[in-house]
């Protein structure tokens, strides 16, 4: 009786189940250390504008940033204000944002579909690896998913109601997505909404007076920072940043660093050939990336088979492939640049598991493949690479294990087996990463933090640390200041009790050289956003790690 209640519950509540253990594990992200490089430069970009109050002109270690628009920056140094510098402060906004990013793209799936699949879409995009990673490893990406999903949305029913508050809301959200990221914002709203109105011949709309107002709004939003860029870098031609004599910010954010990257205009080039993408989704994009190939494989099928496209809407087709394309032509590749693609992108798969019939049966031995070998990575990864020391952790995973086979074995639909049965896998995969994993590969591996955090402990004065050849971004975070390097004939110099942040090879020639200085202590270091399999691996980490020190001037 006791069993066919709990059953019965499971059924009932699931997906109250996977939403909760979605939301745990982005609060286990909100506490894991900041991560070098990415991560804790804008931590401690943002900590410095709370402390100087230049919200207009951005600095960074007390020289001009020329890089990211500034709209994180100001919400995490708002945060810092009100909570402190810390890592729940950081990462907040971020959290709040993925907040907002879910529940649009559930109003605007909510337009075209069914409620069930509006569900399935926005949980799909909840637990990609590419959303837990963006609220554990806050960048600039998360806010610009939010508020491009939030824009289409809105901007989506302004053309079916011709409302102005829609209008108003949409174009506010195209504008701080530029704050955000820079011109993809409104690149990303153009595509999916051109795209959908283009296909259904839908004239009057694309040629609405209305759209001027809404590019008014958005100028007005980027008039701050616009106003900042030019009187940081336009108005002083003298200025030499980023190996550039005088550059022109204003050109730099509204073309250069978008534009410029699938032009050449951009320094900013790497060897990420055009299928860069097309590797990198295929884990940003899991548990989910099978459904998402096949929705379009299919959907291209179809078009070959009927010369024609049959959707009800077309945006999702705009905002996933065109920009996924599009940003393929780019000549300088992150992975985490297409998520901002994700939403549509968890639409289609969304559709392809909700219309599933019976002969499509395989893909349950695909899925309980991928199931298994996830399960295999978890127990690999708390034996052999970061074996477990809290009892609970191992408690949690062996009932997600057991809820995981129920859901795949027991499920009343195809749909429901393969989708509750993969979202229970990877919420037990990203607890281990959230509260077990990062936590301690941070605590461990990532030297920055600990110094800093060593630092700040101690009480030293900032021009009592300096680093030498040597500098992390986290430390600067974690200490809550802007410390000093020094070259090392400067080390005489300093005077006594003075704290020395340097590399192995340095610190071999401090030695050789019998200079005025004694060990504090030896950190490991690891650059923990590469992650490579000799260094998971226990039996070979050691040799894969380098060695940091903190010395004091004697």
């Amino acid at each position: 009786m006791q069993q066919s209640r709990l059953l019965h519950f499971l059924d009932q509540n699931k997906y109250l189940l996977v939403f909760t253990g979605i939301l745990v594990i982005y609060g286990f992200n909100l506490f894991i250390d900041v991560m070098d490089v990415d991560a804790a430069q804008y931590a401690s970009i943002s900590m410095e504008m709370s402390m100087n109050g230049s919200y207009l002109e951005v600095y960074h270690r007390n020289m001009d940033y020329l890089d990211k628009p500034p709209l994180s920056f100001w919400m995490s140094s708002v945060s810092f204000l009100i909570f402190g510098v810390n890592n729940f402060a950081y990462k907040l906004p971020a959290l709040l944002l993925t907040l907002l990013g879910l529940y649009s793209t559930f109003k605007f799936t909510r337009l075209f579909y069914c409620h069930k699949t509006a569900l399935f879409a926005t949980l799909i995009l909840s637990s990609t690896q590419g959303m837990f990673l963006m609220t554990n490893d806050v960048r600039t990406d998360t806010s610009l998913l939010a508020f491009v999903i939030f824009s289409v949305w809105q901007l989506i029913l302004f053309v079916q109601r011709s409302t102005w508050i829609n209008l108003i809301l949409g174009f506010v959200g195209v504008g701080l997505a530029m704050l955000a990221k820079g011109p993809i914002g409104i690149v990303v709203v153009a595509a999916a909404l051109g795209t959908h109105l283009i296909i259904k011949k839908e004239w009057k709309h694309i040629f609405k007076w209305q759209w001027i107002v809404g590019l008014i709004i958005v100028v007005l939003l980027l008039a701050p920072m616009t106003y900042g860029l030019y009187t940081q870098f336009d108005l002083h031609p003298e200025k030499f940043v980023y190996d550039l004599q005088g550059p022109s910010g204003l050109e730099f954010f509204y073309w250069t660093q978008s534009f410029g990257r699938i032009t050449g205009d951009s320094a900013w080039q790497d060897d990420s050939g055009f299928f860069f993408f097309f590797h990198s989704i295929l884990w940003d994009f899991q548990p989910w990336i099978l459904y998402l190939i096949l929705s379009l494989a299919g959907g291209l099928i179809a078009f070959i088979k009927n010369k024609r496209l049959n959707s009800p809407e077309y945006i999702s087709l705009g905002g996933f492939l065109v920009i996924f394309i599009a940003l393929s032509l780019s000549r300088f590749k992150l992975p985490h640049y297409i998520f901002v693609t994700f939403p549509f992108a968890a639409i289609f798969a969304a559709r392809f598991l909700l219309g599933l019939t019976d002969k499509q049966h395989w893909l349950l031995y695909v899925q309980g493949f991928f199931n298994s070998l996830f399960w295999i990575v978890i127990v690999v990864a708390l034996t052999l690479l970061f074996p477990a020391t809290n009892i609970f952790l191992p408690i949690v995973l062996v009932a997600l294990f057991a809820l995981s086979w129920y859901f795949f074995i027991k499920q009343n639909s195809l749909t429901n087996r393969l989708f509750f049965s993969a979202m229970t896998t990877i919420i037990g995969f990203n607890i281990v990463l959230a509260s077990h994993f990062y936590p301690q590969l941070v605590g461990d591996y990532q030297a920055g933090g600990n110094v800093g955090r060593m630092i700040k402990e101690k009480g030293a004065e900032l021009d009592k640390f300096v680093y030498l050849h040597v500098h992390e971004h986290s430390i600067d975070f974690y200490q809550e200041g802007i410390s000093e390097g020094i070259n090392i004939w400067d080390i005489e110099g300093l005077e006594s009790g003075v704290w020395i942040y340097t590399n192995e090879e340095t610190y071999e020639k401090i030695q050789r050289d019998n200079l005025p200085c004694k060990l504090v202590k030896e950190f490991n270091d690891f650059p923990v956003t590469q992650l490579k399999i000799p260094f998971l691996y226990k039996e070979t980490r050691e040799e894969n790690v380098d060695k940091v020190y903190l010395l004091e001037r004697i």
